[in-house]
């Protein structure tokens, strides 16, 4: 009963957010911020201490919002705000309630994992990369425990060497799609904080910063294991039919928010809340049992939402309440007289963009969320009165300090779904297993900076 009432607000939040993001109003907007308090509550009884801590300082900010002349105007702008962010990312992930039942899917992880050594780190990154697109953390859930199967040997123990390997590859692959994909969060919350951006430069530089920093990962890889002996394996057979079937949806995907976002003037985070849902029965229809129809295959979703509706609520919850608390602190604090006597017209544009990456990495490992720096820091970028670095440089600056904390932070989602599903450390993941590549690409990604402000 409860994951039945727990999926239905799921549908009403999204349907609030919809409805305010196109028809407006205060109505709605309020109606929005409602359903998000509503989902909060309801999912308090399966929340993790993660949720009971951002809850519990979303209700001090409130308290202190206010206080404030402007109090609940902010409010009701900061809940739609953290209503948005929540419906964002619960269409989005849904669509891994088709992608995990999907044979295809299935078929082409373990196409990638299952690659000769020689070319395993860069099936497995590009795969991350590439699935990361569309599945969004869907694509962490699916490929992790493949991974971990893949690494066991006949005799039943673990090939210790190929499952670090491999995770690594997987996190190093998968967090740079927050550069440049609009599936995914990080681009829905920049482009809704910065809106007179160059989006064309923002995914040319982002694809383009991706492939180099994967390649550098395969290099380091290559340098890290450089005594290791690749084993002569066999390559599996190349899944075409699930390969093929794959890219129509992902090109559907694509195609149809480019479509919706041309003919309506959405933008693109906006355009692919309509399409993901759609996508998703669509994909979940066509995989009907043989002898089945449509209408009884659809059926079956309703029960499918309502078993992952907890996973979906939690997702949702975290990254609404953390936008909340970007947004609100940055009107609780006296941010007026704090950039009044900042003066940043002598700082080099490259040095101001390099800072932003260390600002976000380390919040991450104290468990602040990227969501929260990356949200605060834009509410106090834009009160700047002359800022030392482009706009677009700037959104590309915090995206790659969202990418970098994936993989160098133990507080991050990616990081925390790939150690629910393999028992291993997040701090193993991340410390032990990658800061070191964090560093290096930290260091590439100045000198980018250094050549965007020449």
């Amino acid at each position: 009963m409860r994951m039945a009432a727990l999926a239905i607000t799921l549908l009403v939040l999204s349907a609030f957010v919809l409805g305010a993001r196109t028809i407006g109003g205060p109505v709605l907007e309020w109606s929005a911020g409602a359903a998000f308090i509503a989902l909060c509550l309801i999912g308090l009884a399966s929340s993790t201490i993660r949720e009971w801590l951002l809850l519990a300082g979303s209700i001090v900010l409130a308290v202190l919002l206010l206080r404030t002349p402007e109090g609940w105007g902010v409010l009701r702008e900061s809940l739609g705000l953290a209503a948005f962010f929540a419906a964002f990312i619960l269409l989005l992930t849904a669509l891994k309630i088709a992608a995990e039942r999907s044979g295809s899917v299935l078929t082409v992880g373990r196409y990638l994992i299952r690659q000769p050594a020689s070319g395993r780190f860069i099936a497995t990154a590009s795969g991350g990369h590439i699935l990361g697109v569309f599945l969004n953390f869907g694509a962490i859930s699916l490929m992790a425990p493949l991974i971990q199967s893949a690494a066991k040997r006949d005799d039943g123990s673990t090939d210790y060497a190929m499952e670090r390997r491999q995770l690594s590859a997987l996190l190093r692959g998968f967090a740079w799609i927050l550069l440049w994909a609009p599936t995914t969060l990080s681009q829905a919350v920049l482009l809704t904080l910065f809106t007179e951006i160059d989006l064309g430069k923002i995914v040319v530089l982002g694809i383009s910063t991706s492939i180099l920093l994967m390649g550098i990962g395969l290099l380091f890889d290559r340098f890290e294991w450089r005594e290791t002996t690749p084993a002569q394996d066999t390559p599996p057979p190349f899944p075409r039919s699930a390969l093929s079937r794959l890219v129509l949806v992902c090109v559907a995907l694509i195609a149809s928010t480019a479509i919706l976002q041309s003919t309506t003037g959405f933008t693109t985070a906006l355009s692919l809340m309509f399409v993901a849902p759609v996508i998703t029965l669509v994909w979940f229809a066509a995989q009907r049992p043989e002898g089945k129809g449509i209408a009884a295959q659809l059926i079956r979703f309703w029960p499918a939402l309502c078993s992952d509706a907890t996973g979906l609520a939690r997702s949702a919850i975290a990254l609404g309440l953390s936008g909340f608390i970007g947004r609100v602190l940055a009107e609780v604090l006296p941010m007026d007289r704090l950039t009044a006597h900042l003066d940043l017209a002598q700082v080099p544009g490259w040095l101001f963009l390099a800072a932003l990456p260390v600002l976000i990495t380390l919040g991450g490992q104290i468990a602040l969320s990227p969501i929260i720096l990356v949200v605060f820091i834009g509410q106090v970028v834009q009160s700047i009165p002359a800022l030392p670095a482009d706009p677009t440089h700037i959104v590309f600056a915090l995206s790659a300090g969202w990418a970098i904390s994936m993989f160098a932070s133990p507080n991050a989602t990616a990081t925390l779904l790939i150690s629910a599903a393999t028992k291993i450390p997040p701090t193993t993941l991340t410390w032990r297993w990658n800061l070191k590549y964090g560093v290096l690409c930290y260091a590439v990604l100045v000198v980018i900076f250094a050549m965007l402000e020449t």
